[in-house]
């Protein structure tokens, strides 16, 4: 189906995250959008406020008359009464991401992907390009305050950056000129029930990068090495161009003379000549060092020099619920961050420690959906080492992906599992459940005290509470 002439669509799940931007995107080409969502929500409101009419809760009757194809988040199952419909009216469907592979097929497509960082590195090359006079077209699963629109933006260029996300291998549905590999590590256990599973997906993935193309690897993830690794004589065959970055002199594009100081970050990378460029970077942990190298490393590999781009770097503030700062008073800072691997737990709080030396790290997490925290359970566990006091927010339900054998699972199996680690490790520190979210914020209005970093952490709705902490 040609979507070039498609004049109405229908989004149903119209405010995650990705959906919004196709909303944008259909917009801004002239389409008629409607939308439905299960809850309201900031995008949904944002969505209404720029005209777009979106109904909150699903029914058949949501589905406009003239409806010409339907676009559905992978959360919306065939027996979504929107999708019934449609399908009884023979409405063409595709999800957000089969949309967006077939609408952008014609455009240099830069695609992020891996583990941890998509959302980051995905901004960052934006900016950088952006910074380079190239307008590229962005988007995003987060929203960066650099960009009107939040989660996109509209460039005049061929060239499209777009976070390539891995739950039920959507970014299969793109042909891309060049994909950075960030990390891998077993996540989306629904879906990917071990590491082969998933790196099988990655591995299609490299298969899908266009002759003459482009692969950006992290030269210090074993699991990224050992996939480029097995793959690179098939890459290579293809013309596909293969560069690696990372700490280390195996790295075409190094780090170097790293330093951390409280509020920030330097670092120097080569380019493949070996020449040193310096960067200051006002965002804490190491894994952001990786993603500026990722990003730099990319526009490198199209053309692009590094030369007037520090600027770009050392402005950088972050993006929506990425070790963003939400609220500051009586020397007290609250962050809200969106991980949820406990990986992301571990790097996040460790580089809160290396940014605020000295102060107290209190850390809100919410659990992201019971078969992951199942799944990696024994890993969350330590992840929370480096906290001074812990909340464990109870799990937050995804809808359409829990299964009846996870329900037994709580934060509270949590909660026990890191006092008895605690004890085992002689650590005394306060380690609590809270059944929800505002519970929580009960709690940490409670614990609060001078000079406290609090951090809330989670893909869930326990974000919404991070600007009342220190109301009262």
């Amino acid at each position: 189906m040609d979507f070039s002439q498609i004049r109405r669509a229908h989004l149903v799940g119209i405010g995650g995250i990705n959906m919004s931007g196709v909303a944008k995107l259909l917009v801004r080409a002239g389409v008629h959008v409607t939308g439905s969502d299960v809850v309201s929500s900031e995008a949904t409101e944002q969505l209404i406020k720029a005209g777009i009419p979106v109904v909150i809760g699903h029914a058949a009757s949501n589905l406009p008359e003239d409806t010409e194809l339907l676009i559905y988040t992978s959360a919306a199952p065939e027996t979504n009464s929107e999708r019934m419909a449609a399908q009884a009216r023979r409405i063409p469907q595709v999800t957000n991401f089969a949309f967006l592979g077939a609408w952008l097929a014609q455009k240099r497509c830069l695609l992020v992907c891996g583990t941890h960082g998509k959302s980051t590195t995905t901004a960052l090359t934006g900016l950088l390009l952006e910074g380079a006079n190239q307008d590229p077209m962005v988007i995003v699963g987060s929203r960066v305050p650099n960009f009107p629109d939040g989660n996109v933006r509209f460039g005049s260029s061929d060239m499209v950056v777009i976070e390539g996300d891995e739950y039920a291998r959507h970014f299969l549905e793109f042909q891309p000129y060049a994909v950075i590999l960030n990390n891998l590590e077993l996540d989306h256990t629904d879906i990917f029930p071990d590491l082969p599973t998933l790196l099988q997906a990655f591995r299609e993935l490299l298969g899908n990068v266009r002759n003459g193309g482009i692969v950006i690897a992290n030269a210090n993830d074993p699991n990224v090495q050992t996939l480029v690794g097995q793959e690179r004589s098939a890459l290579l065959e293809r013309g596909v161009r293969i560069r690696t970055f990372g700490f280390g002199t195996h790295a075409d594009h190094q780090i170097v003379d790293y330093a951390v100081k409280a509020g920030e970050q330097s670092f120097g990378l080569s380019d493949v000549s070996g020449r040193v460029y310096r960067f200051k970077l006002g965002v804490p942990g190491k894994m952001n060092v990786m993603n500026c190298a990722a990003a730099l490393s990319l526009i490198s590999s199209v053309g692009i020099p590094w030369v007037g781009l520090e600027k770009v770097l050392s402005n950088y503030k972050g993006i929506w619920r990425r070790f963003q700062r939400i609220a500051e008073r009586d020397e007290m800072l609250v962050i809200s961050d969106y991980g949820h691997h406990p990986t992301a737990v571990a790097a996040t709080l460790e580089a809160a420690k290396a940014f605020y030396p000295g102060r107290r790290i209190v850390l809100a997490f919410q659990p992201h959906q019971r078969k992951r925290t199942r799944d990696l359970f024994l890993d969350f566990i330590p992840s929370f080492d480096r906290a001074d006091a812990l909340l464990l927010v109870e799990i937050y339900d995804v809808a359409g992906r829990e299964e009846v054998v996870d329900q037994a699972i709580s934060s509270r199996d949590l909660q026990d599992a890191v006092v008895r680690h605690d004890a085992e490790r002689s650590v005394v520190r306060s380690v609590d459940f809270a059944p929800d979210s505002m519970d929580a914020l009960a709690v940490l209005r409670r614990w609060k005290r001078e000079g406290d970093v609090i951090i809330v952490m989670g893909a869930g709705d326990v974000y919404k509470i991070a600007d009342k902490i220190l109301d009262v």
